[in-house]
């Protein structure tokens, strides 16, 4: 079709017209996406938009890919999925705004009565619902929604992975987790570690590689289930080779990023904590890789929060990790959590939060390690009952004596 013709079809036409274009073009979904999503965001008048894969299975959302977004903002756009209560797409199959907020339009993407995906078209000033967009939104949804239906067929009918192949990999995930909680004169630790699903994308660790220290390690793969745990074997395998060696959490960190760093466009990081403890100076140096801070419960009750650090892992090449340190004093507790556990929800759909685990650990930090986890948990559960949790969930605490 020359210019002029696709000119003299009317824009429903014209947009069908070259996603057929595209698709036939295209080597695969991801080139399809990345040539497809503009023009759809052109045709709502949208600058800016977001495509969040939906897992059934695990009734899970995840960002797909992205256009119109700064690339460091990858990190925070995952983080901010919960905010858009993207569940509403799954009882919703027409195009639809949410509240009075009209510079943002979802897109839900259906094959038959099963939701595939969700596309979210943002523009700086309000977008238009006309009956032309709404038949252009229609014509989006039954496409892309076939086309991801038709790439997970055999997936959907078990052909690639079955329950017996998903039930070993867990068996071996296991495995990746310290076999026990280490106690000495000096420390103790202990840590607590569930997924969502068969397999996923928590991983905590610890290392005595050197005389009179510990090194500790938690750290938690974007997305879930199987992707999740494939990125974090790929890391687990590359901490261990590189840890002997370290001197240096900070270019343990950087030297990681550089190997994790993928250079493509589809999502693909992990965020992590690196602690070194030092016994002989009790002085504990730590980086931080797009976590959350860590926090320490002071002997005296006064909680700490250990900021700075860098980007999470394989966001950016070129990322660095600097260092910081922070004295121990005996009685001290370090926890550490990933977001399985602060984003739990109550019935509000408000998050159980970083405070609340805070608050929860300085209540029962005289307990054993392994009750004050129990409580944390216990509480965090309690706080969402009776949903259960959606994300995996790890806490790791450590208490210096």
């Amino acid at each position: 079709m020359n210019t002029s013709e696709r000119e003299a079809l009317d824009p429903t036409e014209r947009l069908a017209s070259d996603l057929v274009h595209i698709m036939c073009a295209a080597n695969g979904l991801n080139e399809f996406f990345e040539n497809a999503l503009p023009p759809i965001a052109g045709a709502f008048g949208a600058k800016r938009v977001i495509l969040i894969d939906y897992h059934e299975n695990t009734n899970h959302f995840d960002l797909m890919r992205f256009v119109g977004y700064q690339k460091q903002a990858r990190f925070d756009l995952q983080r901010g999925l919960p905010s858009m209560n993207l569940e509403r797409a799954l009882t919703e199959r027409q195009a639809y705004f949410l509240g009075d907020d009209r510079k943002r339009l979802y897109l839900p993407l259906y094959f038959a009565s099963t939701l595939e995906a969700l596309i979210v078209l943002e523009a700086d000033s309000t977008i238009e619902l006309t009956p032309v967009r709404q038949q252009i939104a229609r014509i989006v949804s039954k496409f892309i929604g076939l086309l991801m239906s038709s790439s997970r067929l055999g997936i959907n009918q078990g052909a690639l992975i079955d329950s017996n192949d998903l039930q070993r990999a867990r068996q071996i995930q296991l495995t990746y987790l310290p076999p026990d909680n280490l106690q000495t004169d000096r420390y103790e630790v202990y840590g607590y570690n569930r997924s969502s699903s068969m397999v996923g994308g928590d991983y905590f660790d610890y290392f005595r590689f050197r005389e009179n220290s510990i090194q500790c390690v938690l750290a938690d793969a974007s997305g879930h289930g199987l992707a999740a745990a494939l990125i974090m074997s790929t890391f687990r395998g590359l901490l261990h080779a590189g840890i002997a060696e370290c001197q240096d959490c900070a270019a343990l960190f950087t030297t990681l990023n550089q190997a994790v760093y993928s250079g493509s466009s589809v999502v693909q990081y992990l965020t992590g904590i690196f602690v070194d403890f030092d016994e002989s100076c009790n002085r504990m140096t730590y980086t931080n890789a797009g976590h959350f801070d860590p926090a320490i419960i002071r002997a005296n009750g006064v909680v700490e929060r250990l900021t700075g650090g860098g980007p999470p892992l394989g966001m950016f090449k070129n990322s660095r990790y600097p260092a910081a340190e922070t004295q121990i004093h005996s009685g001290d507790l370090l926890v550490l959590f990933t977001d399985g556990l602060t984003d739990l929800r109550d019935a509000n759909d408000q998050l159980f939060g970083e405070d609340r685990i805070l608050q929860s650990a300085l209540k029962h930090r005289d307990r054993p390690l392994k009750e004050i986890a129990s409580s944390v948990l216990n509480d965090g559960i309690s706080f969402s009952a009776p949903a259960k949790p959606d994300d995996d969930l790890t806490l790791f605490i450590m208490r210096f004596r």
